[in-house]
């Protein structure tokens, strides 16, 4: 990978870990306020980053204690076009809790815009291939 291409997963990896722990300041300053995206859990497309800063708010009072969340980006691919980068990649994220260890496996498609130096993402795409099980 190249030095943008690099630039692009930090980035990626910056935004999963602040979806991951409710880090509404960080997803504000790498999301679109414009984002479009489309996840398995609503009908239509979603628009706007305010529908997913309430969402991270909502889980951050419902998450139940001494939850701890590891992510792997699987085999990541980085497409670049002048200022446009689209990101593909399988999401494993292990959680573990209570109730022991669980999986959760998403196959995703994040685009990225630079603008001023720094990568946003503009809109993204998720489809679950399992959900946590024991």
């Amino acid at each position: 990978m190249n030095r943008r291409q690099r630039e692009v997963l930090e980035t990626l990896e910056r935004l999963l870990h602040a979806i991951y722990c409710q880090d509404t300041d960080t997803y504000r300053e790498l999301v679109a306020d414009d984002v479009s995206s489309f996840e398995a859990e609503t009908p239509a497309r979603i628009d706007t980053v305010e529908f997913h800063l309430h969402y991270m708010r909502q889980q951050k009072t419902l998450r139940p204690p001494n939850v701890q969340y590891r992510l792997d980006i699987v085999n990541p691919r980085v497409q670049l076009y002048g200022n446009v980068a689209i990101a593909t990649y399988t999401l494993v994220v292990t959680r573990s809790d209570e109730g022991g260890i669980r999986f959760q496996t998403t196959n995703e498609t994040r685009v990225f815009v630079r603008e001023d130096g720094r990568w946003m993402m503009v809109h993204f795409h998720k489809t679950p291939i399992s959900q946590f099980s024991p």
